[in-house]
């Protein structure tokens, strides 16, 4: 989701990566897009398996409601 969150950037081992893109390519055809779509189904399962998705929205929510600290003021 680029624009709320901006662009994501991951470091992943040599091997880690060189077997993420080979899987890809045999599961998906390796078209453009597909490591994209590849990853983003992978964080999907792990958020559901490791998050509760009304924790993950309240944070979220707070995380936008919470102005940045250069933006607050002071209450006088």
């Amino acid at each position: 989701m680029v624009g709320l969150l901006g662009r994501m950037y991951i470091v992943l081992s040599d091997e880690t990566e060189r077997r993420l893109r080979l899987a890809v390519v045999t599961v998906f055809g390796g078209k453009k897009g597909d490591l994209s779509a590849a990853i983003e189904e992978a964080v999907k399962q792990w958020l559901a398996k490791n998050a509760s998705e009304q924790k993950i929205n309240r944070w979220v929510t707070k995380q936008l409601s919470t102005p940045p600290k250069e933006k607050r003021r002071p209450i006088r």
